[in-house]
């Protein structure tokens, strides 16, 4: 049995990150999940985002993100999970059936059977025949 390994985090710990660019929605969503607190940046303007110079992080919010994307992987289906990364990346809201069959490589009844199932884990929303947003 291996032995669960336990960090401390106090006024000693210190994070290194790289720069990072972050487009407003990315810095939006993880507003929204409380992952950023009290952020500095530096607007560089242009389609590259804004740089964050520093910024004050929710662990907290981070370990309940880490344990959702872990059950989901669990639960999830592999076309699922191929499925809500689509949505996570892309700028649109809403995507076709198609249009995710083209980005996974994948037969669209495959995709089709899978959004359905999505749709009742009340993960993305049906707007119309064919077309799927994801839930905010």
């Amino acid at each position: 049995m291996s032995q669960e390994t336990v960090y401390r985090i106090d006024n000693e710990t210190k994070f290194q990150f790289r720069s990072v660019n972050l487009t407003s929605e990315d810095i939006d969503r993880l507003e929204q999940w409380g992952v950023l607190e009290n952020k500095q940046m530096r607007n560089r303007g242009g389609a590259k985002g804004q740089r964050i110079e520093r910024v004050q992080m929710n662990f907290q919010a981070i370990r309940e993100l880490a344990y959702e994307y872990d059950l989901l992987q669990k639960v999830a289906s592999r076309v699922e999970t191929q499925i809500l990364e689509c949505f996570r990346t892309s700028e649109e809201t809403t995507l076709t059936t198609a249009e995710i069959a083209d980005q996974i490589d994948r037969p669209k009844s495959s995709i089709s059977r899978s959004l359905g199932q999505l749709v009742e884990k009340s993960q993305l929303t049906k707007v119309q025949n064919g077309v799927y947003r994801r839930k905010k």
